[in-house]
């Protein structure tokens, strides 16, 4: 009797044992399907600031809202500046007329600049594709503005219609570029259309940014802050 108590005891134990093993295995083999996954249209921005310089996830920005001091002098990135020059290479296999025009410049150097401009066309009309001094994409050392040797009458207004601005509204995201300041969205940006302006952030956000027609300021909500 006390045998069969014991063989039972012993079976109860080890199909308790086998039936625990199976869940764990189970639990652990769960796939979720794409219809459980939830793709966020925005990332959580998480915004930093050291010695006067802000980030959001890691990328540096600046703006009308998010000054950069005089002092911060990073130069030309060269990851930004290496996949630039592949763009142009790109460029020139496809026949475009593309040049590079500009790129790196201190807050010293943009202070000139400024004052050209708003010599040149009055400050109302030069703060609208101008920046001031410290508000300038170009002291990141991210920013790289595109031209052509073709004559344009304005190349403000005109570039975006040539083949070589339309290909660079369509390929840009390829080598890690947004067009920062895209059409239609000065409100949030604060600076009328730039199809030649282009900002290195990057191919994964490039991607997203270019096929939401988005911003960094949407991107991030950073109006919203």
């Amino acid at each position: 009797m006390i045998k069969k108590l014991l063989f039972g005891l012993i079976m109860l134990l080890l199909l308790s044992f086998i039936v625990g093993i199976a869940l764990v295995v189970f639990s652990n083999s769960y796939t979720p399907s794409k219809s459980n996954i939830v793709k966020p249209k925005n990332a959580l921005p998480i915004i930093n600031k050291t010695e006067g310089v802000t980030q959001v996830n890691g990328h540096v920005i600046v703006n009308k809202k998010y000054k950069l001091p005089p002092q911060y002098q990073p130069g030309e990135d060269k990851i930004a500046k290496r996949n630039f020059n592949k763009l142009l290479v790109k460029g020139e296999d496809a026949q475009l007329d593309l040049k590079f025009s500009s790129s790196y410049r201190s807050y010293k150097e943009q202070q000139k600049v400024m004052k050209d401009y708003v010599e040149k066309d009055g400050e109302k009309v030069a703060r609208q594709y101008t920046a001031k001094p410290g508000e300038s994409e170009h002291q990141t050392g991210l920013a790289f503005d595109v031209g052509t040797n073709k004559p344009l009458d304005d190349f403000h207004k005109d570039f975006e219609k040539t083949k070589e601005g339309r290909w660079i509204k369509q390929h840009a995201s390829d080598y890690g570029f947004i067009i920062r300041y895209p059409k239609g969205q000065s409100h949030e940006t604060g600076y009328a259309y730039e199809a030649w302006h282009l900002r290195y952030v990057g191919k994964p956000l490039a991607k997203i940014i270019d096929e939401q027609d988005t911003n960094l300021e949407s991107y991030y909500r950073l109006n919203e802050k």
